[in-house]
C-alpha cells in the first residue's frame, strides 16, 4: 500500500499498479493535466473503486440534483432568455459548495487520524470508534491497486479488517443512519476489502452533518450482505471493461 497525506477525492481517478495515485500527469506540452482513458491505457492505470460504481445509475443523487435545479428556478427570472441554463448552472453550483465542503471536513477528520490537528468531527468520530471498536490500530488514507483491475484511496481500515468510509450530508439531526445507506456505499466498502485481501471484514459508514460536524450517524454493515456487495461490485467492474475497451486487470 502507499500511504497519501495530501487528501483529494478519488473519484474519476486512476491508481498506478503499485497502488499510487495517479491523478494528474504532465501533458507533452509540458503542463500538468487530469488523467485520461487513453493515459490510462498505455500507462496500465487502473480506475479507482468509485469510478466504477460510478457507472451505474443513482436514483437519490439524481433526485436531489433535479431538487437544487427547481429550487435555483425559484429565485431566477423567468423572462431571461438563459432562465433554464441558469437553473442548471445554479443547481450545479450548490453541488460544487457541498462537495468543497465535503473536501475540506473529509480533511479534517484525516489530519486528527495522521497526528495532526484534532477537530471537532474527528474527537466526535473518535469517541464512537474507540467505543465499539477498542484498542486497534487505525490506518488513515491509504491506496492499493487490486490485480483484478482496480484501485481505491481507504478513509479508514484497521489491522484486523475493519473498513471506514465517511460521507458528509446536510440536515442529520434526528436522522436514522440505516436509512441513510445505499447499496453503493456497502460495495465501495466490500470493494476496498477485497482489494486488501479480507474475506470477511467488518464495514462502518460514518455520516457528518456538513453544517454543524458535531453530529455523527454511524451505520455498521450486516456482515452477510458483503458478499453481495462484492459480487455486485465486480458486476460492474466488469461491465466498465467492456464498456472501456479496457481490461484493466493487474498482469
Amino acid at each position: 500500500m502507499t500511504k497519501e497525506n495530501d487528501y483529494k477525492s478519488e473519484a474519476g481517478h486512476w491508481y498506478d499498479q503499485e497502488g499510487k495515485p495517479v491523478y494528474t500527469i504532465i501533458g507533452a506540452n509540458g503542463k500538468e493535466r487530469n488523467t485520461t482513458l487513453r493515459d490510462a491505457k498505455r500507462e496500465g492505470y487502473v480506475p479507482s473503486v468509485t469510478t466504477i460504481i460510478g457507472i451505474a445509475a443513482k436514483p437519490s443523487l439524481e433526485n436531489w440534483k433535479i431538487t437544487q435545479a427547481l429550487e435555483a428556478s425559484l429565485t431566477l427570472d423567468k423572462e431571461d432568455k438563459d432562465y433554464i441554463s441558469k437553473c442548471k448552472s445554479a443547481g450545479r453550483e450548490v453541488g460544487l459548495k457541498a462537495a468543497k465542503r465535503g473536501t475540506i471536513i473529509h480533511a479534517q477528520i484525516e489530519e486528527g487520524f495522521l497526528g495532526g490537528n484534532k477537530t471537532k468531527p474527528y474527537e466526535v468520530i473518535k469517541s464512537w470508534l474507540d467505543e465499539n471498536f477498542p484498542n486497534e490500530e487505525w490506518i488513515a488514507e491509504d491506496s492499493f491497486c487490486a490485480s483484478n483491475g482496480y484501485g481505491g484511496k481507504i478513509d479508514l481500515y484497521s489491522k484486523s479488517g475493519i473498513f471506514v468510509d465517511f460521507k458528509t450530508k446536510d440536515n442529520l439531526e434526528d436522522k436514522d443512519p440505516a436509512k441513510l445507506v445505499y447499496d453503493e456505499h456497502g460495495m465501495q466498502l466490500s470493494a476496498y476489502a477485497q482489494g486488501c485481501n479480507v474475506e470477511e471484514p467488518e464495514r462502518v459508514s460514518i455520516f457528518i452533518d456538513r453544517a454543524d460536524t458535531s453530529i455523527v450517524l454511524s451505520h455498521v454493515w450486516e456482515k452477510e450482505t458483503h458478499k453481495k456487495h462484492k459480487e455486485m461490485f465486480n458486476s460492474l467492474l466488469n461491465y466498465w471493461k467492456l464498456v472501456k475497451n479496457y481490461d484493466s486487470a493487474v498482469l
